[in-house]
């Protein structure tokens, strides 16, 4: 079975998953840093959640399309696929949606100015 995992696949989905990582601690860092926002434990705790839940979708995912290379395909806009190559387009995908809010919130702590309990800037 080893012989059929494709590494590209799991380069991907690390990468994925380094994006979440990123996000969540951005936003968190953002929340608290930020005096216009207020830091959302609530909030916090869904998105680790959802990270949590699409890890483990993609995986079970992944897991069924190498044990089923041939039997199990998938329809994308008019284009048959196997679970694999399906798994592939939609981590990339993910992982090009998770990069963009990593990039708007890199843009936001760049632009934050900061400022101590009194209001002056730091």
């Amino acid at each position: 079975m080893l012989e059929f995992i494709d590494i590209n696949i799991i380069n991907i989905a690390l990468g994925l998953i380094s994006l979440m990582v990123a996000n969540i601690l951005l936003g968190t860092g953002l929340s608290i840093i930020d005096n216009t926002q207020e830091f959302d434990i609530k909030k916090l705790k869904k998105g680790i959640l959802k990270s949590l839940l699409v890890i483990v979708s993609f995986s079970l995912v992944y897991v069924c399309g190498l044990l089923n290379p041939n039997v199990v395909s998938i329809d994308i806009n008019g284009q048959t696929v196997n679970l694999i190559s399906g798994i592939n387009i939609m981590l990339t995908l993910s992982a090009g949606l998770y990069a963009k809010k990593v990039f708007d919130k890199l843009g936001e702590v760049i632009n934050l100015n900061v400022t101590n309990d009194e209001g002056e800037g730091i």
